[in-house]
């Protein structure tokens, strides 16, 4: 058994920084995360808008930050939290340990958007992927497809179209991309963008062989990356009265949720904007908020 003043839960952008400014805040925080540190900067290609560091790949970007940790003496634990339940404190159990916490940062972001298609789950790895940056390189002079209308998805086109023969974007509705990325990707004459369509169906053998679209159009393809948002998985929070909103942690201006405590940070929480530099200010807030509460 454990015991800290603060657990941060989850490694990404939000996490790392809430733990720097607790670990130089006199706190000394344990972060734990079921995967390698970094959270999505880890799946995400060349970043362009983090201030500071011009262009940078996302995994050099989460290095940078978790050079941060390690330099104030911070090491991440690998492990997954099963439930959250407060008495006096927070009492949470891990795969491995358990846990005494008098506070928490939830940072724990988004899963992956699905399809809900028919034999979707057991397509991926076989077609289907999440991450261009991971699996991109498998499609080389292949053709491939890309699911979503924002950053995301148009990122993960114009990184494939550097690989593959033919890219289909397939965009429910509008783009909501950043002008600067459609401008680049319209650039790219191998870019396909199919707008106004939804994807009933995968078309599959072993793998992955095309799309049926909404409008009974079959599009051939070689492989397909979902960039379509997602939502939190909280189920580890499910022993707490925690208040959402549409799936979303709702917390007050210091980031704290209606159970005290309990902050949240990053793409957990409902907000209007989802970036790397406003989960890192999400993770600033929370930690100063719980050092002020430790001072008084």
């Amino acid at each position: 058994m454990r015991r800290t003043k603060c657990l941060v839960i989850g490694a990404g952008p939000a996490g790392i920084t809430a733990g720097i400014y607790l670990k130089r805040g006199g706190l000394d925080p344990i972060i734990i995360d079921k995967n390698a540190p970094g959270g999505q900067l880890l799946k995400t290609g060349d970043i362009e808008n983090y201030p500071g560091f011009g262009v940078i790949s996302g995994p050099e970007l989460a290095i940078n930050m978790l050079k941060g940790l390690d330099d104030l003496g911070v090491k991440p634990l690998y492990d997954e939290v099963i439930s959250v339940t407060k008495n006096n404190e927070f009492i949470v159990k891990t795969k491995n340990d358990e846990i005494h916490a008098e506070h928490i940062i939830v940072c724990t972001g988004k899963e992956v958007g699905k399809l809900g298609l028919e034999d979707e789950d057991k397509l991926v790895g076989r077609g289907i992927s999440y991450c261009a940056t991971c699996d991109g390189f498998f499609y080389r002079d292949k053709i491939t497809g890309v699911v979503g209308g924002g950053n995301s998805a148009v990122s993960e086109a114009i990184y494939l179209s550097n690989l593959c023969e033919k890219v289909y974007l397939f965009v429910r509705s509008d783009i909501k991309a950043d002008n600067i990325l459609v401008s680049r990707m319209k650039e790219r004459e191998n870019i396909i963008v199919l707008k106004g369509v939804t994807i009933k169906k995968i078309n599959h053998d072993d793998t992955v062989t095309g799309v049926l679209l909404n409008n009974d159009e079959e599009v051939l393809l070689d492989g397909l990356f979902l960039a379509i948002g997602g939502k939190p998985n909280l189920s580890f929070l499910s022993d707490l009265n925690l208040d959402l909103d549409k799936g979303y942690i709702k917390v007050d201006k210091n980031m704290e949720s209606n159970i005290p405590g309990l902050y949240a940070a990053g793409d957990v929480i409902l907000k209007d904007f989802y970036q790397i530099i406003t989960a890192a200010n999400d993770g600033v807030v929370a930690a100063l908020d719980i050092i002020e509460k430790e001072g008084d």
